[in-house]
């Protein structure tokens, strides 16, 4: 586990730091006038396009916004007409009604009773209660699509793929740019297998469809064999197995441990401490890039605080280097470090404490048919890391590796010498597979441990007429098999093997 440098997040800290560089003592006799001068104010973070989803309400005549899985409601600031939109799809001021938007929540100011604002920039989605799923609703599962009746046809675009479905064919297009921007006018192409052309133009505007029981932010107008269409049109929210939301943890020098939880919802949960001597801060966290994500602290028990964080990624790893407190900007001496685990520390094992499992025997062969949400994650791996897979094939395996009841993917990259295969593990979560381990060089078939690190079951393989083992760091396996540590002989086996006949000899394409 990597040591990180002390995490003291309050107004206490920057007292003590400010006292370490105060000025010595006049040594004459007389009287010597210092003025202090305060250090400039400092604002706080900016962040544009951050999308939330939730319930939208009036009070008052004062709009609010609760955001999914959070009971707390938040005042909403914006120049957005949401009390027409919200007219328009006819609800009275009494009933929330579910919204997608892009915006921000940020700090207001210190006199104020709300910790912090909801700010709205452009409003994607709203819908009646019961016109909608609501934050049961899938968002991840593509990156525009539209919708329009009389006639009835819709549109999903995912990666580079535009399916268009009407009454009289379903068709499946290729596009060459698929990316989307809020705020702007799109026009794309796309052509099918036989050559057909379809074009889609998206433009930002109020649209509303179902006797105005749901707004959508965009219309949209398509041309295709099949004829003009109109309708409307809104943004999904691709998922990212890179993202940012998890556990983290990091240990002080002075062996504090800290956790860091960054929810779905975009709230945070920072707890410092031994549990009997806990400080716990909440708030939210909000990134618009791929390597930067800034965590807002606004609650402290019952108190409103004021605290902002920005951390770098380097890897699946968090760094801060600096504290933005009301206004006062504080830089460290030593970055802090967080570490992405797979369960908050101190509710699982610590990688000594055994979680009992019963284990059954049982030998899983590389299958004959291809599994399409393993060749989905693994596509979504290459992307993330821009590499093109070219030529490149794959086979894989399910088992639960980390006891949750949900079974892993153990994907083998037809990327072989006679050293072995590059592996790679995908987590199974809620909203799908999850990137998680990548090994060079392993050799096949591999058997599942009866110990544990970390939750997760230890690995073992021969190598050389050698077994080594690999054990999880609480993050991945090791990246080599050559960092495994050697066992003498497999006795801790469960019986279990994975890719039980050795490599695969068959082999399925990523794209």
């Amino acid at each position: 586990m990597r040591l990180s440098y002390p995490l003291l997040i309050s107004t206490s800290l920057i007292t003590l730091l400010s006292a370490c560089t105060s000025t010595p003592p006049a040594t004459n006799t007389e009287t010597v006038s210092v003025i202090s001068t305060p250090p400039p104010a400092t604002p706080f973070s900016h962040i544009i396009g951050t999308s939330f989803r939730g319930q939208l309400s009036y009070k008052n005549n004062q709009a609010y916004f609760k955001p999914c899985d959070d009971s707390e409601q938040y005042p909403i600031q914006t120049e957005e007409p949401l009390t027409d939109i919200y007219q328009q799809i006819g609800n009275s001021k009494s009933e929330p009604v579910y919204i997608e938007f892009a915006g921000e929540i940020s700090f207001t100011d210190e006199k104020s009773r709300s910790s912090v604002v909801t700010r709205i920039d452009k409003v994607h989605h709203m819908a009646a209660a019961k016109s909608s799923l609501q934050c049961a609703k899938a968002t991840d599962n593509f990156s525009f699509k539209a919708t329009g009746d009389a006639p009835y046809w819709r549109i999903n675009i995912h990666e580079n793929q535009l399916y268009f479905a009407a009454k009289t064919s379903n068709q499946s297009y290729t596009i060459t740019n698929s990316k989307i921007e809020s705020d702007k006018q799109h026009l794309l192409h796309a052509t099918n297998e036989d050559g057909q052309r379809l074009t889609l133009k998206i433009e930002p505007g109020q649209c509303y469809l179902s006797d105005h029981k749901e707004y959508w932010g965009y219309t949209t107008k398509v041309e295709s064999v099949d004829g003009q269409f109109f309708g409307c049109g809104e943004l999904g929210e691709l998922a990212n197995d890179q993202s940012y939301t998890g556990e983290y943890f990091s240990q002080t020098i002075q062996q504090q441990d800290i956790n860091l939880s960054l929810n779905d919802n975009h709230t945070v949960v920072f707890q410092q401490g031994e549990l009997s001597e806990q400080n716990i801060k909440t708030g939210f966290w909000k990134s618009n890039t791929p390597d930067s994500v800034v965590i807002m602290l606004t609650k402290e028990g019952g108190k409103n605080i004021r605290e902002e964080l920005v951390f770098k990624r380097q890897g699946l790893s968090l760094i801060c280097t600096e504290i933005n407190n009301n206004n006062v900007l504080t830089s460290l001496d030593h970055p802090i470090t967080f570490d992405k685990m797979n369960a908050k520390h101190g509710e699982v094992n610590d990688g000594r404490t055994q979680v009992k499992r019963q284990f059954s025997p049982q030998q899983l062969d590389a299958p004959n048919q291809i599994d399409i949400e393993v060749q989905s994650a693994v596509r979504q791996y290459f992307k993330i890391h821009r590499t093109d897979p070219k030529n490149t094939r794959f086979n894989s395996v399910r088992f639960d590796l980390n006891g949750d009841g949900k079974k892993e993917a153990i994907v083998l990259l037809d990327w072989c010498s006679s050293n072995g295969c590059e592996m790679l593990v995908f987590e199974e979560k809620d909203k799908g597979l999850v990137f998680s381990s990548r090994v060079s060089r392993i050799q096949a078939p591999i058997e599942v441990a009866h110990t544990q690190h970390f939750s997760w079951q230890d690995l073992l393989v021969k190598k050389n007429n050698q077994w080594l083992q690999l054990e999880s760091d609480g993050l991945s396996y090791p990246l080599k098999v050559s960092d495994a540590k050697t066992v003498d002989a497999p006795l801790q086996s469960t019986g279990v093997l994975l890719f039980s006949q050795g490599r695969p000899t068959t082999w399925f394409s990523i794209k």
